[in-house]
């Protein structure tokens, strides 16, 4: 009974095309579109937060205890991205729980959990694919402090710039990043996958931006023109 009233409660939540939508993408078939954003890491990065308030540390075996609390869902993939290598940075609260995250890698990435395709970064740029902030802290400000932190990190090991895939669907996802000094590439990543077992993509340039409406109160200065890029198949 339970099942059916929760069932029942997010229909009306969503309403009853977005229900069959959800249905459709999660058996037979769905198609994500992601944009590449990028920014450069010589941006300033205003954060009123002490850092000391929220410490920053390496995503190790030795703290995965810690993701219990907050993250207890996400162990699996959390132990398969330090299976790959990846770099995580997480932030502690006052009881020692983690409850933000972090994911980098440095180099090209293979995306094997939700995508099934590469993310081909350029030299002296990192990628960021992952990242949340548990629900009571969301708003904040550790959100800001982690990137502030990571980039600050990073531009002194002399990298340029950080890079990250967002879905267009994702408007609060989009919005941070245009907050946050993200500007478009001019390439979208098409997604396809049928059937939740066959999977392919396309890349597409694009030349008008298409975020210009998400851009108020920007930490950044006005978009570049966006860069040309040939359309690849998977």
């Amino acid at each position: 009974m339970n099942r059916l009233t929760g069932l029942w409660a997010k229909i009306r939540r969503k309403g009853l095309r977005g229900s069959l939508r959800l249905f459709c993408e999660r058996f037979f078939y769905y198609h994500w579109e992601l944009l590449t954003l990028e920014r450069s890491l010589a941006l300033p990065v205003p954060c009123p937060i002490n850092p000391s308030r929220w410490p920053q540390v390496r995503i190790t075996r030795d703290l995965l205890p810690a993701f219990d609390r907050y993250f207890k869902a996400q162990l699996p993939a959390i132990r398969g991205l330090l299976d790959k290598g990846c770099r995580g940075s997480a932030h502690l609260d006052e009881d020692g729980n983690v409850m933000m995250m972090v994911w980098i890698n440095e180099r090209d990435y293979y995306d094997d959990q939700l995508y099934r395709c590469w993310m081909r970064i350029p030299p002296g740029c990192l990628y960021q694919f992952a990242g949340e902030c548990a629900l009571p802290y969301r708003g904040s400000g550790v959100v800001i402090l982690a990137q502030k932190m990571l980039w600050d990190e990073y531009r002194e090991r002399g990298f340029k710039s950080t890079r990250a895939l967002v879905n267009v669907r994702n408007e609060p996802a989009l919005k941070m990043h245009m907050r946050l000094g993200f500007q478009e590439v001019g390439e979208s990543l098409h997604v396809y996958c049928l059937l939740r077992c066959l999977h392919f993509h396309r890349r597409r340039p694009y030349h008008q931006p298409r975020l210009q409406h998400l851009r108020r109160g920007r930490l950044s200065p006005p978009p570049r023109a966006l860069g040309h890029t040939n359309e690849e198949h998977s």
